[in-house]
């Protein structure tokens, strides 16, 4: 799996500290725009805001089909 890409889309949201996280739940640039607020949370993203910000750049990846 590649996690390359989400790792770059965490840096430019300033939440790199949030990629191995990522990493243990398996998540890659396939998965991350299917993410929800519930699976945030269930990842054990607590901080309201980080899991804000995640989810609201998580929906413009939606919206633009691809991991930027």
């Amino acid at each position: 799996m590649v996690y390359g890409g989400v790792k770059t889309w965490l840096d430019g949201l300033g939440l790199s500290r949030y990629a191995p996280v990522f990493e243990i739940h398996e998540v890659d640039d396939e998965v991350l725009p299917l993410l929800t607020l519930e699976d945030l949370k269930d990842m054990g993203i607590g901080a309201i805001e980080s899991r804000r910000k995640m989810y609201a750049a998580i929906q413009k990846l939606q919206r633009s089909d691809g991991v930027s």
